[in-house]
């Protein structure tokens, strides 16, 4: 495995860690539970597999049975294979989604061309409108959507190191994400924006924002798992892909 990917797992792990309300290590791979009753915000996280991979699986399903949340298996690229795929289907678990790993290393000349047409701030204080992106851009509910926010809320008191951005048209709200930071490397999650405001550039616009803001903690290096929806946008901005995540949820 190689550095970047090292340190991808370590931001992951980071972002999981700071929103849930418990995590478990269950030999070859992290569980986390938000409480927030939506598969990918409750995600257990495969570090390596062995002959104890089966035992860790029966671990992680207790762990998710008692407090009867949805779960979702992440299985990097680099861990798959046929024997693995039948040990999942003996398990119950079945592909379900994938997500690209991605990174981008930046300087002060890297969004120096960048127009901004949105008014961008830092939402500490008003993370109930930093959702409303959320809500509406995912498609979610209000309760997930209000349970994931509070999840953030507890996370910003707790963490130095957690950033909420969103961007403005006319005083409303279009576009949040959120930037997680650790020991010099930074990474971007909740990327949304509302239905009627997108493809008009404003994500891109406040990822580049939330890179600046980076690079004023003297981080330059940046991650993100992008779904295939928003593959082109990132590529673009200049993330690459590392590896690709597989998602497997229980029948």
């Amino acid at each position: 495995m190689n550095d970047l990917i090292s340190t991808f797992h370590r931001l992951e792990n980071n972002f999981f860690s700071m929103i849930s309300l418990n995590q478990i290590d269950c030999g070859n791979l992290t569980a986390f539970a938000s409480g927030v009753p939506a598969a990918n915000l409750n995600p257990a996280i495969v570090h390596h597999i062995d002959e104890l991979f089966s035992r860790s699986l029966d671990s992680c399903n207790i762990f998710y049975e008692q407090p009867k949340l949805p779960w979702a298996l992440l299985l990097p690229e680099y861990l798959d294979n046929e024997n693995v795929r039948k040990l999942l289907q003996n398990h119950s678990l079945t592909p379900n989604d994938k997500g690209v790993a991605m990174v981008i290393s930046f300087n002060d000349d890297s969004f120096s061309s960048m127009k901004t047409t949105l008014t961008i701030k830092i939402m500490e204080n008003d993370l109930q409108t930093w959702s409303i992106p959320l809500l509406y851009g995912f498609e979610s509910t209000p309760e997930i959507t209000e349970i994931y926010t509070a999840r953030h809320q507890s996370a910003s008191m707790k963490n130095q190191g957690l950033y909420h951005f969103s961007g403005f048209v006319n005083d409303t709200v279009v576009s949040s994400l959120s930037l997680s930071c650790l020991d010099g490397y930074a990474r971007i999650d909740d990327v949304s924006t509302m239905p009627a405001e997108q493809k008009k550039g404003y994500a891109t616009q406040l990822i580049c924002a939330a890179l600046k803001y980076a690079l004023s903690l003297n981080i330059n290096t940046c991650f993100l798992e992008a779904s295939s929806s928003g593959l082109g946008v990132y590529k673009r901005i200049g993330f690459e892909e590392l590896f690709i995540n597989h998602y497997y949820e229980s029948q």
